[in-house]
């Protein structure tokens, strides 16, 4: 191990009392690195860095220093703040040479040398879609109007993308008539398209089976409606897509998403790299406002987001739009920036809102920065309109990584396994970026400051959703029971880790009623207890200024989720019915706990199939 040199300083209360910091704007900014701690006597400890696995002994009295230094500030600040632990300590420039001594053994790093870190050569070969997926459920008029915006797109930047409806409509007429529109939108533009309804599902399934007879069930329950189909849901369609792109990249898009994409007039170049940054939230009074936010991209929406999707965050990064600055990493600790890493690949790249919410729940809304708070609770009269989150322009203001996704991805890079989804079900989106995050670790989805168009058939009550106790649906409550197994799989093939991830959730299914029941009460008291947590602390800090109707809905949703939290009910998930005792709640989970882990542990051997069979496998429909 090397020693680090000592530099003797005493500590006390945390005080700004002394010398200011001599900072300036070109100033390099420092932070120290991330490692893990051993004891090796009373006053000696072994610093092993994360990254490099380099090891150092420091005294007590260093690693108090590095604690202090953990954001990246500059090396004046540092002083001034490790001064001021001890009032009245004067001695800056011993301080200051002890700090210079870190930072010359590579203990605190340099903002430009992080950043010179993480950059990496853009991929040689070009990256191109397979295909655009459009998954329609008996929403005919919705599926016109986004085929209309999507006819306009290929127009304007001559293209003719290959188009596939992935139609999980239960009503034939409505069928009939998405059938029609896809033909009239190929007439019109001259895209190759290609229609999957029922009859085409089962023939896919049938070639697929015929390959793999041991996954005939995991498979028609992964793509059809059948027997074993609990709930309505996007999952279905999302399988199929990632069978029929196996070893491709494509776009996904629902019937009732509109283009173009819009920039919001708040959206501003660079990378967001702080993961505690939400997204910004702007109001409309009408839907068609909301839609009209901002200004339309004017390049290629597919193209745009093809330069980040499957590349390297080292060389996304890079492009001017994406570009990571040393200013936005100001304040930061560098533990906090763990997920970006120069080789992680963007497996999704995303868009936000604008138009209706896509949430069934508003409780994000009690969750906004200064500036979308100001507006969302301006006056009585927008504040009632604006808890429903039916108008309004809802996403990133610059573009930002995160290690998963909770809202449907635009691109997928699909040319290595993605796993598969629950059928059945909303929130099919976070639990597949969930299992994707188990199958690639370090992979990283990109969320682009743009925003797609959202127009519901309906207008939906969200506030009756939001006022009552959270209740998540069964695929949170799994997404979140993968997310914790991330990090134990070593394999480094996907598919391995993908079948792991199915043999946990398996024996989880073959547990006993008491003990998912005990599961289950634990994740509702937890969800629960975190939503009275946050919106306590949001009450704590903005009372003094908050109008009164704000403060009354967040008692009541406090109130509401903490009696939850004192009842001692069947542990229910918003898709069972309300009469479910405990042991129908266990039932439940264990069958779809059961359903969901063998499919995890075909699905690997399918997508290989669907690869090498590639476009033979909807060939002839």
């Amino acid at each position: 191990m090397n020693t680090t040199p000592e530099f003797q300083i005493n500590y006390g209360n945390f005080s700004f009392a002394g010398q200011s910091p001599r900072n300036t704007q070109d100033a390099p900014r420092y932070a120290a690195i991330d490692a893990m701690i051993a004891p090796l006597s009373s006053d000696e400890y072994a610093f092993i860095a994360k990254d490099s696995g380099e090891r150092h002994v420091l005294s007590h009295h260093v690693l108090q220093t590095l604690d202090q230094c953990r954001e990246f500030r500059t090396i004046e600040e540092h002083v001034a703040r490790v001064a001021s632990v001890v009032p009245g300590l004067t001695q800056h420039d011993r301080i200051r040479k002890g700090l210079e001594g870190l930072a010359a053994t590579g203990l605190l790093v340099a903002d430009n040398a992080y950043l010179a870190g993480l950059e990496r050569e853009p991929d040689a070969q070009p990256r191109s879609l397979h295909a655009i997926y459009i998954r329609a459920c008996d929403r005919p008029q919705q599926l016109r109007l986004l085929l209309d915006s999507l006819a306009n797109y290929e127009r304007r930047f001559r293209v003719a993308r290959n188009v596939i409806l992935l139609d999980d409509s239960i009503e034939e007429g409505n069928r009939d008539t998405n059938r029609d529109l896809l033909r009239e939108f190929a007439r019109a533009v001259g895209n190759p398209v290609s229609y999957i309804g029922p009859v085409e599902r089962a023939k896919l399934r049938q070639r697929l089976a015929k390959a793999l007879p041991q996954a005939a069930a995991s498979l028609e329950w992964l793509l059809d409606r059948g027997p074993r189909t609990r709930r309505g849901g996007g999952g279905r369609s999302w399988n199929l897509a990632l069978l029929l792109s196996a070893g491709r990249m494509f776009a996904m898009l629902d019937e009732d998403f509109r283009l173009p994409l819009h920039r919001h007039a708040d959206v501003r170049p660079g990378l967001e790299p702080n993961p505690a940054v939400a997204a910004s939230a702007r109001f409309y009074r009408r839907l068609e406002d909301a839609l009209a936010a901002g200004e339309e991209e004017q390049q290629d929406p597919f193209e745009a987001h093809l330069r980040v999707c499957g590349e390297r965050l080292g060389a996304a990064i890079a492009q001017d739009d994406y570009r990571l600055s040393r200013d936005s990493l100001r304040g930061i600790n560098l533990g906090r920036l763990e997920h970006l890493r120069g080789d992680a690949r963007v497996l999704n790249t995303l868009n936000g809102t604008c138009g209706s919410s896509g949430t069934e729940s508003a409780l994000w809304l009690y969750h906004l920065d200064a500036d979308s708070r100001a507006e969302f609770w301006a006056d009585r009269e927008s504040y009632l309109r604006n808890i429903e989150a039916q108008s309004l322009w809802f996403g990133n203001l610059r573009a930002k990584p995160a290690s998963q996704a909770y809202f449907t991805p635009f691109v997928f890079d699909n040319r290595q396994m993605l796993p598969c989804t629950n059928p059945d079900g909303r929130g099919e989106d976070g639990l597949a970026s969930a299992a994707t995050q188990f199958c690639h670790p370090g992979s990283l989805v990109v969320h682009l400051p743009l925003a797609m168009g959202h127009a519901q058939e309906a207008d939906r009550q969200r506030s009756q959703v939001t006022m009552a106790a959270h209740t998540p649906r069964f695929n949170h409550y799994l997404r979140d029971y993968a997310s914790n197994q991330i990090g134990l799989a070593k394999a480094a093939d996907a598919g391995r880790r993908l079948e792991l991830l199915g043999t946990l959730t398996a024996d989880l299914a073959a547990a006993d009623d008491a003990t998912l029941v005990s599961s289950l009460s634990e994740y509702l008291g937890f969800v629960r207890a975190d939503v009275v947590e946050r919106l306590q602390n949001q009450f704590e800090l903005l009372a003094a200024e908050a109008p009164v109707y704000w403060q009354a809905d967040v008692r009541a949703i406090v109130r509401n989720n903490g009696n939850a939290l004192l009842k001692h009910g069947a542990p229910r998930l918003a898709d069972w019915p309300e009469e479910f005792d405990a042991s129908a709640c266990a039932g439940a989970a264990r069958a779809e706990l059961a359903d969901m882990a063998q499919a995890w542990r075909d699905w690997p051997a399918v997508w290989n199939v669907a690869r090498e069979q590639g476009d033979r496998l909807i060939s002839g429909f």
